[in-house]
C-alpha cells in the first residue's frame, strides 16, 4: 500500500489552480476582443457616427441662427432710428398743424412796435411801422401822447386795391384795424396846427 507524499499534493493542487485560473483569464480576453473588435462593435461605432454627424448639425444650424439673430438685431435698431426720426417729423407736423389753427382762428400775434418815443411837430405823421403781413388779421394800436389830436393811420394793399384807415387816439388810448395780406404801413399823426407832440405807440398784429 503507497501512502501520497503531502508535499506532492499540494503541488498538484497548486498547479489544478493555476490552471483554473489561466483558464479565465484566456476566457476573459477573448471576451474583451470580442468586445472591442471592429466587426462586433459596429453597431456602437455607427451610434457614434451618427451622433457625431447630429453634433455637426447642430452646430451649423446654432451658426446660422446666431447669424439671423445679429442681422435681426442690426433690423432692429434700424427700426428703432426710423421711429425716432418719424416722431421727430410727426412733433413737427403737429407744431406747424397748430400754428396753422391758430391762424385760423385769429390766436396767433406778433408785436411790430413796442414803446417806441417819438417827437412831432405840429400837424405831422410819422411812420412807425412798414413791411408786408402774411395773413388776414387785426392791427391794435397803443399810444400816449402829448397832443389830444392824436390818431393812428394804418394803409395797406391787397389785390391791387389800397386801403386807408384812421383812427383818433388822444393823449392815450388803443384802436383797432382790420388788414389783409400784403404791404402795411402803419403811421402816428397830430392833427394840431400849432402844438408839437411827444408820442410812446406800441403796435400788435393778430393773425
Amino acid at each position: 500500500m503507497t501512502q501520497e507524499n503531502p508535499v506532492q499534493k499540494k503541488s498538484n493542487m497548486k498547479v489544478i489552480a493555476l490552471a483554473t485560473i489561466c483558464v479565465i483569464l484566456a476566457a476573459s480576453l477573448v471576451g474583451v476582443v470580442a468586445f472591442y473588435h471592429p466587426g462586433v462593435n459596429s453597431d456602437l461605432q455607427t451610434q457614434i457616427t451618427q451622433k457625431d454627424a447630429t453634433i455637426n448639425s447642430l452646430q451649423t444650424q446654432n451658426g446660422l441662427l446666431q447669424s439671423q439673430l445679429s442681422q435681426t438685431n442690426g433690423t432692429a435698431a434700424a427700426y428703432v432710428n426710423q421711429i425716432a426720426f418719424l416722431q421727430q417729423e410727426l412733433a413737427s407736423a403737429n407744431s406747424l398743424a397748430s400754428g396753422y389753427f391758430n391762424i385760423a382762428i385769429l390766436n396767433a400775434s406778433s408785436i411790430l412796435v413796442y414803446q417806441q418815443p417819438l417827437t412831432q411837430d405840429a400837424n405831422a405823421s410819422t411812420s412807425i411801422f412798414s413791411d408786408a403781413i402774411d395773413y388776414a388779421g387785426y392791427v391794435v394800436v397803443q399810444a400816449t401822447a402829448t397832443a389830444n389830436t392824436t390818431y393812428a393811420e394804418v394803409l395797406y394793399s391787397y389785390g391791387g386795391n389800397n386801403f386807408d384807415s384812421t383812427q383818433k387816439i388822444g393823449t392815450s388810448g388803443l384802436v383797432v384795424f382790420p388788414v389783409l395780406p400784403g404791404g402795411l404801413q402803419i403811421n402816428i399823426g397830430n392833427t394840431n396846427q400849432t402844438v408839437a407832440n411827444a408820442v410812446t405807440a406800441t403796435a400788435t398784429y393778430y393773425y
